[in-house]
């Protein structure tokens, strides 16, 4: 059987410390060489290789495109249509939310988009990012466009169908998976050492922060206050990780308007074995989202025996289902109660903590990549 030749959108995973979609990328990459298909894959990018690029399987072959242009998408727009073609690319996998255009008398492959959710495209926030502005626009076209749609969610998938209209067959639900190390316990020697490492040995609520604004992360200053006030944290610090430059800057200056900066500590991005460790000795992870289509974090919350609250809409409830407390992102005060709930019923969630596991860690990468690669094999027959 002659091997089926591959295109995917790997921009996000060339970035140093990726996030979301640059995970997304990297995971599917790992397990794909796991599973070694029957397949050569192109990985087009267009950064140089970080630092913390991990070893890229033989049958994936880095494919480097720059283009100028950034800021009008020139490389999705321009570069990347004209190189699939000369490439000979047999099916496109757009990673990031959306596909390149059909060029006049140039061959396009078949394409599959992994539509994370589509957020952008009615919450108005981050507007002054120009790829936010650039979703926005061409979202209706590569839905049109896409040959099948894959998403993170059954809330996407019926936001996806209740706003563009596309064909609920047309849409595959695949859900995202949690690192391997969550499906196993930290060890507890890790867990006490990244808590004198990081909160001093005290007890901490932990949360993973954000640039964006709709991560909502600035929600968890004065909700700390609050607590503080009502005496319903005694002596307990707000950790927060996954920071770096403007993000961590922007938090700091949160924090210190809160009045809550002595109370808060703000870290970078941390290895995987740190931030299981610190998911697993907090007392409760937060996770304030306005808009999610999924919700990792929440997952490696409970993955880890750790109880979560978090937003009480889009994809945050399929997330956590009946393990989770839940409150209104935009409203202090239900912030607030949904903590406290969290905090003093943390013996009931002990009680029910294998079943919250045993959950979580169902979603594996592993089953993503092939649920991804049959969806593949199935359009190339």
């Amino acid at each position: 059987m002659q091997r089926l030749h591959i295109g995917m959108d790997f921009r996000e995973g060339f970035r140093e410390n990726p996030r979301g979609i640059g995970l997304y990328c990297r995971h599917l990459m790992r397990e794909y060489a796991a599973i070694e298909p029957e397949m050569d894959i192109e990985l087009y990018h267009e950064r140089n290789r970080p630092p913390d690029m991990p070893e890229i399987p033989a049958f994936m072959r880095p494919n480097l495109l720059q283009i100028k242009g950034a800021r009008f998408q020139t490389w999705e727009r321009l570069g990347l249509p004209l190189r699939l073609a000369s490439d000979g690319v047999r099916l496109y996998h757009g990673t990031f939310n959306t596909l390149p255009p059909k060029l006049p008398l140039i061959r396009a492959p078949k394409t599959v988009v992994t539509m994370h959710d589509i957020i952008v495209t009615w919450l108005d926030q981050d507007l002054d990012d120009p790829w936010v502005r650039y979703a926005r626009k061409v979202t209706p076209r590569v839905l049109r466009q896409a040959t099948a749609v894959l998403t993170v969610s059954e809330f996407s998938k019926r936001d996806i169908v209740r706003r563009f209209g596309t064909e609920p067959d047309k849409i595959q639900v695949v859900h995202n998976g949690i690192h391997p190390i969550f499906h196993e316990d930290a060890p507890d020697d890790a867990v006490a050492a990244v808590r004198e490492k990081y909160a001093n040995g005290r007890p901490y609520l932990f949360a993973i922060g954000s640039a964006l604004q709709r991560k909502n992360s600035d929600a968890l200053f004065p909700l700390i206050k609050q607590l503080r006030e009502r005496g319903s944290l005694e002596d307990a610090l707000l950790v927060m990780s996954g920071l770096s430059g403007q993000a961590l800057a922007d938090r700091t200056e949160a924090a210190r308007r809160s009045g809550v900066e002595e109370h808060v500590r703000l870290l970078g991005y941390l290895s995987w074995e740190e931030l299981r460790a610190l998911y697993s000795g907090a007392e409760l992870s937060i996770y304030p989202s306005l808009a999610e289509g999924w919700g990792i974090p929440v997952v490696e919350s409970l993955a880890c025996g750790t109880p979560v609250a978090t937003s009480n809409n889009t994809g945050m409830a399929e997330a956590g289902a009946e393990h989770a407390c839940y409150f209104d992102p935009k409203d202090i005060a239900s912030i607030v109660t949904s903590v406290e709930q969290a905090l003093k019923e943390r013996a009931s969630f002990a009680r029910g903590k294998t079943e919250a596991q045993a959950r979580a860690r169902t979603f594996s990468w592993r089953r993503c990549a092939e649920d991804t690669l049959a969806v593949f094999r199935e359009l190339c027959r």
